[in-house]
């Protein structure tokens, strides 16, 4: 069985997400990465999510909520309630919407609640920030005192500056909160090689290259580091419904990462992160 670290189900947090109201501009996005998108995404239905994750032996799903986008984390208690055995969540939390309401959310919906950890999305917050701002340092001490995971939406083909993805500050905040639990969701791409070396050099951090894993420039490196310096550290996602599940889990499975390191990168690795 395998653990999918980022999956965005139909829930009303993404009914207005492109991805499930833009199907043909999706799908032709999904085939650049010679992949199609989840049948999910024309039917928002939780049914077919459910169905594609047991056809492809994904026992469970990790759910980010985009507190910045709009997102709303009462909808992982419904997820979590109506489908407790299937979806983990990660509370969304947007600092500069409030500091003080971002320590509220932390308490009630992890330290209190049922989350497993926290979604960060320094790009698409609505004052988009960079990872090492002293002004979040506050928020991170917490999440290490706790031992909160901490998820960062980092790297990818979305946003409004290039170097809101920058390796330097994701070193800078592993370097200062060690005992921290890092994993970067799009795997801090296009910083491939320098993503790696950071998840070598500092035993935090943890990539999700989720679909740029598949078939894009810098891939190999992802395949390389789970063949070896990275086997305990590289996690399998899909970023479904962009991708299918199907998709993902078929192609981390025959891209060339070795059979005695598939356990690790489909599901050991996000249990160890997690907790769990």
């Amino acid at each position: 069985m395998s653990i999918d670290f980022r999956v965005r189900p139909p829930i009303a947090s993404y009914r207005n997400a492109e991805f499930y109201n833009n199907i043909a501009e999706v799908s032709q996005r999904a085939a650049r990465f010679n992949a199609k998108i989840s049948p999910c995404a024309a039917t928002f239905s939780m049914e077919a999510l459910i169905r594609e994750m047991d056809e492809c032996g994904v026992s469970r799903a990790v759910v980010p909520i985009r507190k910045g986008c709009g997102g709303n984390n009462e909808d992982l208690l419904f997820l979590l309630k109506n489908w407790p055995s299937r979806f983990i969540g990660l509370a969304g939390i947007a600092p500069f919407m409030g500091m003080e309401q971002a320590f509220n959310e932390l308490r009630q919906y992890v330290i209190d609640g049922p989350c497993a950890g926290i979604a960060l999305e320094p790009a698409f917050d609505p004052e988009p920030w960079h990872a090492d701002d002293e002004r979040v340092f506050p928020l991170y001490e917490k999440c290490q005192a706790e031992k909160i995971p901490v998820v960062f939406t980092f790297g990818g083909i979305f946003t409004p500056k290039l170097d809101l993805y920058s390796p330097f500050a994701i070193d800078t905040v592993a370097k200062e909160f060690p005992e921290m639990q890092i994993a970067l969701s799009h795997g801090g791409w296009p910083f491939v090689t320098e993503f790696c070396q950071l998840a070598f050099n500092r035993g935090n951090i943890y990539l999700a290259p989720d679909m740029y894993m598949l078939n894009a420039p810098g891939s190999a490196d992802y395949i390389a580091a789970a063949n070896g310096i990275l086997y305990d550290r590289m996690i399998f996602a899909s970023a479904a419904p962009i991708i299918s599940i199907k998709d993902a889990e078929r192609h981390y499975k025959t891209c060339g990462i070795k059979e005695e390191f598939l356990p690790y990168v489909m599901e050991k690795n996000a249990c160890r992160f997690l907790r769990l």
